[in-house]
C-alpha cells in the first residue's frame, strides 16, 4: 500500500464523500472510486459503506484511516522539518475571513504577507459564517464570535467594539440622541436579526440598559450597511473597525460614545480558528503568528 493510497483514504474519510475528496485531491470522483474499489478488492475487505450522499468508514476502514492519518502527519512533520532546516518558506494556505474585516483589515495584511513570502500561495474566501473547516478545506479562519466552536483551536485576537453611527445630514434631520431611549425614534440599519427585533444592550460603566429596536434595513453585508448610513438612511450598528475611517473624517458621527454597545446574539471577540493539527506546516505557522501579532495591533477598540 503506497503513500498515495493512504492520502486517498484520509481524503475520503475527512471529506465524507467521493466528490468532496476528489476536489481536495484535484482529481475526478470516478478516479477516487476506482482507486478505493481496487484497494478493497486487493485486501478482500470492505473499507467504506456507500450511500447516495455520504461515504462512511467501516470498523476496519476507521482503523486503516487512523494509521494513514498518523503516517500523513509524520510526513507533514518531516516536510516542516526540511523547510525549517532549509529556511525555505513555501506552501499553499487556504483562508476564510469575514467580508468587511477581510476587505478593510485582513486583506492589506495578507498582501503584506504575500510580499514577504513570495513562495507561499494564498487562497482567500470571504464569508461571514463559521463552518466545518475540514469539510470546507480551510486551513485558517478568522471569525467574530463570543463562543468559538469546541472542535476548533481558537486563538483570541482581542475584543471587537461595536459603534452606533449616522451621517451628519441624518442627525440634522432627526436629531442626535442624548440618551439610549432616544434611539427608539431613529431608523436603524443592522445585521440580520430574528423577528425584526434588535435587542441592544448599552453599558455606561454603572448600569446596563436594554432596548428592543426594529431595524428599517437588515443585511449580512457590513459594507452595504455602511453605505446605507452614508446615504442618510438611518443609524447603523457596525464594528468599529469597519467605520473608523469615516468617523475620523467626519462622514459619520458616533452616537452615545460613552456607552459600550453590545448585542448578545452577536460576537464581540475576534478569533483565529484552525482545525486541530499536531503538525501544521511552517507556512501555516508563520501566517498564524503574523496575523496574531498584526491583528491585535491593528484593530481599533
Amino acid at each position: 500500500m503506497d503513500i498515495k493510497t493512504l492520502q486517498f483514504i484520509c481524503a475520503v474519510v475527512e471529506a465524507g464523500s467521493m466528490s468532496s475528496a476528489a476536489r481536495r485531491l484535484g482529481t475526478s470522483r470516478s478516479h477516487v472510486s476506482r482507486r478505493l474499489k481496487a484497494l478493497e478488492q486487493s485486501i478482500q475487505v470492505q473499507l467504506f459503506r456507500r450511500t447516495t450522499r455520504r461515504v462512511e468508514p467501516t470498523q476496519i476502514g476507521w482503523a486503516l484511516y487512523e494509521h494513514a492519518a498518523r503516517i500523513s502527519q509524520e510526513l507533514n512533520a518531516l516536510q516542516a522539518t526540511v523547510d525549517d532546516l532549509g529556511k525555505n518558506l513555501r506552501g499553499h494556505i487556504r483562508l476564510s475571513v469575514p467580508v468587511a474585516l477581510g476587505q478593510q483589515v485582513v486583506g492589506p495584511l495578507l498582501l503584506e504577507f504575500a510580499n514577504l513570502y513570495p513562495e507561499v500561495s494564498l487562497q482567500l474566501t470571504f464569508s461571514n459564517r463559521i463552518f466545518d473547516l475540514v469539510a470546507a478545506e480551510i486551513d485558517v479562519a478568522i471569525r467574530v464570535t463570543s463562543t468559538p466552536p469546541d472542535a476548533l483551536v481558537a486563538r483570541d485576537l482581542g475584543p471587537v467594539d461595536w459603534a452606533l453611527c449616522a451621517s451628519p445630514a441624518y442627525l440634522r434631520a432627526h436629531g442626535t440622541p442624548q440618551e439610549p431611549e432616544d434611539l427608539l425614534q431613529l431608523d436603524m440599519v443592522s445585521v440580520n436579526v430574528p423577528d425584526q427585533r434588535l435587542p441592544l444592550e448599552l453599558f455606561d460603566g454603572r448600569e446596563t440598559r436594554t432596548l428592543t429596536l426594529r431595524p428599517r434595513l437588515q443585511t449580512e453585508d457590513m459594507l452595504f450597511l455602511k453605505r446605507a448610513a452614508l446615504a442618510d438612511i438611518g443609524c447603523a450598528l457596525l464594528p468599529l473597525y469597519s467605520v473608523q475611517q469615516e468617523l475620523d473624517s467626519g462622514e459619520l458621527l458616533r452616537l452615545l460614545p460613552d456607552q459600550r454597545v453590545r448585542v448578545s446574539a452577536w460576537g464581540d471577540q475576534l478569533y483565529l480558528l484552525t482545525a486541530p493539527n499536531l503538525y501544521p506546516t511552517l507556512a501555516t505557522r508563520t501566517l498564524i503568528e503574523f496575523l496574531h501579532s498584526r491583528l491585535r495591533a491593528s484593530l481599533p477598540i
